[in-house]
C-alpha cells in the first residue's frame, strides 16, 4: 500500500468516525433527533467539495504536475486535521437552542453557525478523497476499495471507542486518524523535488497539529447542554453534585445528588404523610431524567409511597404475583414496586449495562445491593428483544416511563423507531403471561392526550389479533400526571375491578377505563374541561367506522403502531399546524409537537445551504465557461440522473437495514454501525474485484 492510499483509507475512515461521534454528541448536548444533522453537515460538505474540484477541474495546471495535486491534495489533509476538532470545539460555544427556536430568531442564525462550522472539516476531508480519485482516475477501482474499505472501518472504530471512552476522548482518538492522513500526505510532498518554501509549510502543519493536539489532550472540549436538558435543571438543584459519569456508545449514564432530587411520577396528592420518599439520586440517560435511585436497606416497608403511584395497580389486580418482569429496570424503582408486594423472582432488564453498574457497583450502599438480591435477576438487554427469546410466563409484566418526560412532551422521538409499543409487542407480552397475570404499561400524561391513547389503540389491536373481546380485559387509570394501561388475556373479574376502584378513589386517581363502567365515571378528581379519553375509549371499542372516523379526526396520529411502522411516537399531523401556530409565543412549547417540525426546519436550511454552496457555484461556473462544449453543456442529464439515482437508492437501502436490524439487534447504535460497516465494506470488496478485472483487461 503506497502513501496515496494510506491517506485515502485513514482519511475515509475517520470521516465515518466523525460522523458517528457527532451522532452521539448532539444527542447528549441537544436531543436524538438532532443526530440527523451529522449526515446533512457531512454530504453537503461533500456536494461543496464536488463543486470546488470541478472549478480546479478547468485549471488542469493546478491538477496535472504532480507536485501541485500533491500539494493541494496534503493542505486539505492538514486542514481536515487542524478543523475536525477545532470545528467540535467550537459548535459547543454556539448558543442554539432548540426550544426556543419558535420565539428567537437569532436560533435559526444559531442552527445556520452549526452547519457551516461542522461543514469545514467534512468539505475538507471530501476535497482529499475527491483529488486522489481524480488525480489517479485510472486507478479508481482500486482507490474506492481503500476510500470505502476505510469508512467501514472508521464506522467500527467509532463505536467501538464510544464503548470505552466518552465521546471527548474518542473525539481525539479519532483525530489521530486524520493526523496520521496528513502526515502521510505531507510525507509524499516533501519525497517529491520540491522548494524549499514548500518544505517550510510541511513543517509548519506538522507543527500546527502539534500544538492542536497537546492543546486539546490538556483541555478537551466538553459537549454543551442544551440548558432544557434534565441534567442541566438538576445540576442548578441547591446542592447538587455530580457523582458519577459512565459512557458507551448506548448513552452517557450521569448520577447526580441533591437533598431537593424527589422522584415519584404522578403521585397522589394526598398521599399521607407517612408517605414520605426516601433519600434520592437522579439518574440521567444522555442528560435526560431516567428515574433515581432509590436509597433502600432492605426493608420494604419504608416504600410506602410507591403505593401511591398509578404503576402500583397491575399489584391491586392480582395481589398474588410472585414472579414479575421489569422492562427498563433502570434505578429499580418498580423492582423495588414488586418487591414491595412480594415478589419472590424479579426479572429486572435493562438495555444499558452501565445503568447496572452505577447502582451494582459505584452506589452499591446506598441502593441496599438492590441488583445482588438472591431475589432480583438482572438482564441486560432491551426489554422486547428478551421476552422475544425467553420461554419464562410472569404474573406482572411491567413498563413504566421507560423515556424521559422532557424528551416524550416535545416530540422528539418522532422518527425514532420503538419496537416496545407495536401491536406485536404487546401481544408477545400477553403471551408471555402466567394465566391471570397482568402487563401494565405507564406513560407520562400530556395535553391534549396522545400517548395514552395511542396506546389504548395499541392495545385493541394486539387483543383483537388474538381474537379476544378488547372491552373485557383493559383497564386504564389516571393520575395527574401518569396513567397506567392494564392489559389480561382473561377478562377483568368483578373482584379485580372492585379492588381497583377503591384503591382509586382513595388516591384521587380516574379511571378513565374499566369494563362496564358508567358515564361520567372518568373525570371525577383530575378534571379535564373535556373528558377526551371517554370520547377515545368510547370510539376505539365501537370499530368499524366510528374507530376509523376518530384515528382520522383525532388531532394528533394515533393510529396503532406496528412491527412494519414503528414509530409508535409519532403524533404530528399536518392540519394540526395552523393551531400549533396560533399557540407560538405564549403556550409552551413541550406540549406542542414541535419536534417534528424542528426536524423539517433542518432539512430546509440544509437545502438552502446546499443550494449556495454546490448548485449556485455550479451554476456561476457553467455560465462563464469556455466555449468548449464539455463545459458549456454542463454535466449530461443522463449522468446526472444516475449518480442521483444510485445515491438515493443507497441510502434508502441503508435506512430499511437499519430499521429492521433495530428490531433483531435490539440497539439503534449497533445497527447503524452493522449496516454502514457491512455495506461499504461489502462495497469495498466489489471496487477491489473490479480493479483485479480492469488489470486482467476484461
Amino acid at each position: 500500500m503506497r502513501r496515496r492510499e494510506a491517506v485515502l483509507l485513514l482519511i475515509s475512515a475517520a470521516v465515518l468516525a466523525d460522523e458517528v461521534v457527532l451522532v452521539r454528541a448532539f444527542s447528549i448536548g441537544l436531543w436524538h433527533h438532532f443526530a440527523y444533522m451529522a449526515i446533512s453537515i457531512a454530504l453537503l460538505g461533500f456536494g461543496a467539495s464536488g463543486t470546488l474540484l470541478a472549478v480546479l477541474g478547468r485549471r488542469k495546471a493546478l491538477l496535472s504536475a504532480q507536485v501541485g495535486a500533491a500539494g493541494w491534495l496534503a493542505a486539505s489533509a492538514v486542514l481536515f486535521a487542524l478543523t475536525f476538532p477545532l470545528a467540535f470545539a467550537l459548535v459547543q460555544k454556539i448558543p442554539f437552542d432548540p426550544f426556543l427556536i419558535v420565539w428567537d430568531r437569532r436560533q435559526l442564525l444559531y442552527l445556520g453557525c452549526y452547519y457551516l462550522v461542522m461543514f469545514v472539516p467534512f468539505f475538507a476531508a471530501a476535497t482529499v478523497i475527491g483529488l486522489a480519485l481524480i488525480t489517479k482516475s485510472e486507478e479508481s477501482p482500486r482507490l474506492y476499495f481503500y476510500n470505502l474499505v476505510g469508512s467501514a472501518a472508521g464506522a467500527a472504530l467509532a463505536v467501538s471507542l464510544l464503548e470505552i471512552a466518552p465521546v471527548e476522548q474518542t473525539l481525539l482518538a479519532v483525530a489521530g486518524l486524520a493526523q496520521g492522513a496528513a502526515l502521510f500526505a505531507l510525507l509524499d510532498v516533501v519525497t517529491l523535488p520540491t522548494s524549499p518554501r514548500v518544505r517550510q509549510l510541511a513543517a509548519g502543519g506538522v507543527l500546527a497539529m502539534l500544538v492542536m493536539t497537546l492543546y486539546f489532550s490538556a483541555r478537551p472540549p466538553v459537549v454543551r447542554l442544551s440548558q432544557y436538558k434534565g441534567l442541566s435543571y438538576a445540576l442548578n438543584l441547591p446542592g447538587a453534585r455530580l457523582l458519577a459519569t459512565r459512557s458507551s456508545a448506548i448513552g452517557r449514564i450521569d448520577v447526580v445528588e441533591s437533598p431537593a432530587i424527589r422522584q415519584a411520577p404522578g403521585l397522589s396528592l394526598v398521599a399521607p404523610q407517612d408517605a414520605t420518599i426516601p433519600s434520592q439520586l437522579g439518574l440521567f440517560v444522555d442528560a435526560e431524567t431516567a428515574g433515581a435511585i432509590t436509597a433502600f436497606d432492605g426493608n420494604t416497608s419504608a416504600l410506602g409511597y410507591l403505593d401511591w403511584m398509578s404503576t402500583t395497580a397491575p399489584y391491586l389486580a392480582r395481589p398474588d404475583s410472585p414472579r414479575v418482569c421489569v422492562l427498563g429496570a433502570g434505578g429499580g424503582a418498580n423492582v423495588l414496586l414488586a418487591l414491595r408486594h412480594g415478589a419472590r423472582h424479579v426479572d429486572a432488564v435493562e438495555l444499558d449495562a452501565n445503568v447496572i453498574r452505577v447502582v451494582r457497583e459505584t452506589h452499591h450502599n446506598f441502593s441496599g445491593s438492590l441488583y445482588d438480591r438472591a431475589d432480583v435477576h438482572v438482564r441486560v438487554a432491551e426489554g422486547r428483544a428478551f421476552l422475544e427469546s425467553a420461554d419464562e410466563q410472569w404474573d406482572v409484566i411491567d413498563i413504566s416511563l421507560v423515556d424521559s418526560f422532557a424528551a416524550a412532551a416535545v416530540g422528539l422521538g418522532a422518527v425514532n423507531e420503538s419496537y416496545l409499543y407495536t401491536q406485536e409487542a404487546l401481544a408477545t407480552y400477553l403471551h408471555h403471561l402466567r394465566p391471570e397475570g397482568v402487563l401494565a404499561v405507564t406513560r407520562w400524561i400530556r395535553t391534549p392526550p396522545r400517548d395514552e391513547i395511542k396506546l389504548f389503540a395499541t392495545a385493541i389491536a394486539a387483543l383483537e389479533g388474538m381474537g379476544v373481546r378488547p372491552a373485557d380485559r383493559l383497564v386504564l387509570v389516571r393520575s395527574w400526571g401518569t396513567a397506567t394501561l392494564l392489559l389480561k388475556r382473561e377478562p377483568f373479574s368483578a373482584e379485580e375491578l372492585n379492588r381497583l376502584r377503591r384503591w382509586a378513589e382513595e388516591r384521587l386517581f380516574d379511571i378513565s377505563y374499566f369494563p362496564n363502567m358508567g358515564a361520567g365515571q372518568g373525570n371525577r378528581f383530575n378534571l379535564l374541561a373535556h373528558d377526551s379519553y371517554a370520547e377515545a375509549v368510547d370510539a376505539l371499542l365501537a370499530g368499524g367506522a366510528r374507530r376509523g372516523e376518530f384515528l382520522r379526526e383525532y388531532p394528533f396520529f394515533v393510529t396503532p403502531a406496528t412491527d412494519d411502522r414503528p414509530y409508535f411516537f409519532h403524533f404530528f399531523r399536518w392540519r394540526s399546524l395552523p393551531l400549533m401556530l396560533s399557540t407560538a409565543g405564549f403556550a409552551w412549547v413541550p406540549f406542542i409537537e414541535w419536534g417534528y417540525l424542528i426536524l423539517v426546519g433542518t432539512l430546509i436550511q440544509s437545502a438552502v445551504l446546499g443550494g449556495l454552496l454546490i448548485m449556485l457555484p455550479l451554476a456561476v461556473l457553467r455560465s462563464k465557461a469556455p466555449g468548449n462544449p464539455r463545459y458549456g453543456r454542463g454535466p449530461r442529464l443522463s449522468v446526472l440522473a444516475y449518480f442521483l439515482a444510485l445515491g438515493i437508492g443507497f441510502m434508502f437501502v441503508e435506512m430499511a437495514l437499519i430499521q429492521r436490524l433495530v428490531f433483531f439487534l435490539a440497539n439503534p447504535v449497533y445497527a447503524v454501525a452493522v449496516v454502514l460497516a457491512g455495506l461499504l465494506l461489502v462495497s469495498g470488496l466489489g471496487s477491489g474485484w473490479a480493479a483485479r478485472l480492469v488489470a486482467q483487461g476484461y
